[in-house]
């Protein structure tokens, strides 16, 4: 497929999606600010009232001591808040959870509404693309932890865990495309070793990871977490962050019900293990640890 048609059918694909996520400029922001160790809380709570769609998400998912208030009808009644409120709950947050929980949360509630969609083209009912996604985050982010506890390796812990939260993106991008074909790919995805990668390419003429990359660059995302999203299911020797998120990805299943057809057909990769410096056993004790850790799947999924 040449780049002018494959530039065509991505545009095409993410016209049919809507309105895409404008507060992921907040993320690229956060990111950014991360890295600087000198980085002062008042300019973060500034990123973060800059959107303030996320901003006002956020005050309603971080103040917890406030009762909601419901209607006759039982619906929740929006309290408008005064500027001075809103930056005071974000900046309460910045010091209470800290610089990296604040990026993670704020990913999460970016792309959360998209992949909590139902997504007929895999076979996913409601939310479980969602509840996939932070459980492949929540335990790639657990394993680059796990490295540097050990000494082993040093691949950073929040882009791992924006790399597990956005790897099937392009399945909520592609869904639309590939319920056109769902009786070629239910028959495609019972066959014998059945490749779901190749399964996309030739029926819609473009797979979940290279569209998901396509989307990470077009919501201006650091190339290793586009990179660890195209390359997640086939990652080289040398893509330690691709590696990371591949092997979450596998993971997963033991931690939750994958959800759609295409998920049962992930193969894990053994050269994943080596180019990150993971054994099995590695896998086993961070699955443990995510499945234990109920509450903390909750609070990303019930975004």
């Amino acid at each position: 497929m040449s780049t002018s048609h494959n530039d065509e059918l991505v545009e095409r694909i993410t016209r049919q999606m809507g309105e895409l996520p404008t507060s992921l400029e907040v993320v690229c922001r956060l990111m950014l600010m991360l890295r600087n160790p000198t980085q002062e809380n008042e300019h973060v709570v500034k990123a973060l009232y800059s959107d303030r769609q996320l901003s006002g998400q956020l005050v309603r998912k971080l103040d917890s001591n406030e009762e909601a208030q419901v209607d006759e009808k039982g619906n929740i009644i929006e309290r408008k808040r005064s500027e001075a409120e809103v930056l005071q709950v974000l900046d309460g947050a910045v010091l209470q959870m800290g610089y990296t929980a604040i990026l993670r949360l704020v990913s999460a509630l970016s792309v959360g509404k998209l992949l909590a969609a139902e997504h007929k083209g895999y076979g996913m009912q409601r939310r479980d693309l969602w509840v996939h996604s932070v459980v492949v985050a929540l335990i790639a982010q657990r394993l680059c932890e796990l490295l540097a506890e050990t000494g082993r390796e040093s691949i950073d812990p929040s882009l791992a865990f924006i790399g597990g939260l956005m790897h099937d993106t392009g399945k909520a991008a592609l869904s639309t495309e590939l319920v056109q074909h769902l009786e070629k790919a239910n028959k495609a995805a019972f066959e014998k070793d059945a490749n779901w990668i190749q399964i996309e390419t030739e029926l819609c003429l473009i797979d979940h990871a290279a569209l998901g990359a396509r989307l990470m660059q077009q919501w201006k995302l650091p190339v290793e977490v586009s990179d660890a999203v195209a390359f997640h299911h086939q990652p080289t020797k040398d893509q330690k962050l691709a590696s990371i998120v591949h092997l979450a990805d596998y993971a997963s299943r033991f931690v939750s019900n994958p959800g759609g057809w295409s998920s049962y057909a992930i193969k894990v990769d053994p050269a994943a293990l080596a180019t990150c410096k993971l054994r099995l056993d590695d896998i086993q004790r961070v699955v443990l640890h995510v499945s234990q850790d109920r509450a903390t799947i909750d609070t990303y999924a019930n975004i």
